[in-house]
C-alpha cells in the first residue's frame, strides 16, 4: 500500500508535513479523486460501487480524496473489503490483507499482508488507523478465517490489487464475484 502516492512528486513534501499520516490518510485535498468517489452514490442498488458508497456511508468514512479520507492507495483495499465480505475490524483487515494478497501478482501484495500480521500479532508496530493490538490472530478461530482468505485470493480469478475498479463499479457485485470465483 502506498505506491500510488509514491508516484507523486510531492509526496515528499507530505511526507515531511504530516508524518506518517500521509501514508494513509488524504492530507492535501484532491477535488477530482473526492469527486469520483461521490460519483459511487449515483450507480444502482446492487452494483459494486453502489455497495462501496454504502459502506462508506455504514462506517462513517469520509470520502478519498477528502481532508481525512483514505488516500488513493488505502481506499483501492476497501473494494476488497465489499467484494469478500470482510469486516472492518482487526480480524477483517487481516483476512483483507491474505485475500488481496493472495489474489494479487503485483509486487508488493505479499509485503501489505506481512505487514498487517506483523501489526495485529506481532505488535511490531502501531497501525495508524486503528493503534496497538497484538496477538489478534493467536486467538481462538482467527487461524482458520485467515487460512481461508487466503485459500478465497489464491482462488480468484482476478487481481484483486491490479484492477481499476471505477471501470467495473457499474456492474452487479454478485455478478463480479460469481466470474471472479469469490462465491463460497
Amino acid at each position: 500500500m502506498g505506491e500510488e502516492d509514491l508516484q507523486k512528486a510531492e509526496f515528499e513534501g507530505l511526507l515531511e508535513k504530516h508524518g506518517s499520516q500521509a501514508w494513509t490518510f488524504t492530507v492535501k485535498e484532491d477535488p477530482e479523486l473526492a469527486a469520483q468517489w461521490r460519483s459511487l452514490a449515483q450507480l444502482p442498488a446492487g452494483t459494486l460501487g453502489a455497495a462501496v458508497w454504502q459502506h462508506y456511508q455504514s462506517h462513517g468514512f469520509t470520502t478519498p480524496g477528502e481532508l481525512g479520507g483514505a488516500n488513493a492507495a488505502l481506499a483501492h483495499h476497501d473494494w476488497l473489503h465489499v467484494l469478500g465480505g470482510y469486516n472492518v475490524d482487526v480480524i477483517g483487515e487481516v483476512e483483507n490483507a491474505a485475500f488481496g494478497a493472495a489474489s494479487s501478482s503485483v509486487p508488493g501484495s505479499t509485503l501489505w499482508f506481512l505487514g498487517v500480521m506483523a501489526m495485529y500479532e506481532g505488535g511490531l508496530f502501531d497501525s495508524v488507523v486503528a493503534g496497538s493490538h497484538p496477538h489478534q490472530i493467536s486467538s481462538a478461530g482467527t487461524p482458520e478465517r485467515v487460512a481461508h482468505a487466503l485459500r478465497r485470493g489464491r482462488e480468484c480469478k482476478q487481481d484483486l490489487l491490479a484492477i481499476d475498479y471505477f471501470s467495473v463499479a457499474n456492474q452487479q457485485l454478485v455478478d463480479l464475484q460469481e466470474t471472479w470465483g469469490l462465491k463460497d
